[in-house]
This record gives C-alpha cells, structure tokens and sequence, in this order.
C-alpha cells in the first residue's frame, strides 16, 4: 500500500520547497485524523514559507512550525494550543520517503511540525512497536513519489552542531489536489 503508485482519487500533497518540488501520496483513507491534520494545515496556508529547522543526513528533514519557525512552536488544524492523537496503521512504516509527525514524548502531543524520512535504509525504529504504549512510535500519514531529489538536497545541506542548516531549507508552500 504505502510504497504503491498514487491512483485516481487519491489525496496528493505537492511541497515546493527551495530544493525542488516533492509529491506525496496522503493515507485519508487509512489515518484519516492524521492526514486530515497535515491537509486542514496546508490549506490554511500555514506551510507558507517555513523552514526545515532540523536537517539530519540519512535520517530525517523536519519542517512545520510556522509559529517560531525554529522547532518549538506549532499547533494542530484545530487552532491554537491544540494537538491531534497519535495514530497508526500496522502496513505504514519510516521507510525512504515516509511524511510522518513530529512530536513530544506524551500522548496525543501533534501539532503541525513533521519530518520527511532521507534514509535510504529507512528509520524502523520510528515505527510504532505493536504492543508499545500510547506514546510510542510515530504516526506515518503521507509517502513521497515523486521529487526524490528535492528531498536528497535537502537532506544533504550543511548542518550546524544543532542539526540546523547553515542555509535556509524552505518549505514555500504544500498545495493539496486530488490525483486524476
């Protein structure tokens, strides 16, 4: 499912960033709250101009906090100072490509930041263990298909000791489309 070709009628993310343009596939059907989070945030306009604030080479890039703009701020769709549960489906894993939800070590603790899975290798530890507890793992709601590339240059800027890119990784926009 995850790694399949996007069909007609589903729910495509396009992320034009500084980078290049990457597309990804959203699961609505699968982790309808958790995708619904990242297509309400898109056409708010909330991904307009934020950076990827975390760059970590063979890891991930992380980007979505359009408040701070440096990873400590954020809200859910649902307004501010609100979060969105985890949630998971046993068939979407941090593979190459995954889009999957930041958050902090409590339950129930998404709000807008996310990360682009860059590992080649992918980052299983992420996944979310079947019988781990309700704070464990991450909850994967997008994969790319296309754009690969935007994500590898991304993902091979120079970082600070901090994982800070030394040059401004942008995310300029997420526009949001059903695929034909």
């Amino acid at each position: 499912m995850q790694t399949n070709a996007p069909k007609a009628g589903d729910t495509i993310a396009i992320l034009k960033t500084n980078r290049g343009t990457m597309k990804a596939v959203l699961f609505v059907d699968v982790v309808a709250k958790a995708a619904e989070n990242f297509v309400e945030l898109a056409k708010q306009g909330k991904y307009t101009n934020v950076p990827f604030h975390r760059v970590i080479k063979d890891f991930v890039i992380q980007g979505g906090d359009f408040t701070n703009k440096n990873g400590t701020g954020g809200y859910s769709h649902n307004g501010p100072g609100t979060n969105i549960g985890d949630e998971y489906h046993p068939e979407l894993k941090h593979i190459y490509g995954a889009l999957s939800w930041a958050k902090t070590s409590r339950p129930n603790s998404i709000g807008s930041q996310f990360f682009v899975v860059n590992g080649k290798k992918g980052a299983h530890f992420l996944d979310h263990p079947e019988k781990g507890g309700p704070a464990e793992g991450y909850s994967v709601f997008g994969q790319v298909f296309e754009g690969f590339e935007a994500l590898d240059a991304i993902s091979a800027t120079r970082t600070d000791a901090g994982d800070r890119p030394a040059e401004d990784q942008i995310l300029e926009s997420v526009e949001i489309e059903i695929f034909a």
